[in-house]
């Protein structure tokens, strides 16, 4: 299981039970909200984009 946190223009992504970092994405137009489904993330951003995230490879995989 994995947990983020908004960071300035980045967001970190954490493994809940070590608390070890495992990720940071970098979200140049700045993230509002995350949601974690599996080994996916989505990122809404500033601008009213969703970004949607392979978390495992840190891919960008889609953009609404």
């Amino acid at each position: 299981m994995y947990v983020a946190k908004i960071d300035g223009n980045n967001v970190k992504i954490y493994d809940a039970k070590t608390g070890a970092i495992k990720r940071t994405i970098g979200v140049p137009e700045g993230a509002v909200s995350t949601e974690i489904d599996g080994d996916m993330i989505s990122i809404t951003t500033k601008k009213g984009r969703v970004k949607v995230y392979d978390l495992k490879t840190g891919a960008l995989k889609r953009t609404f």
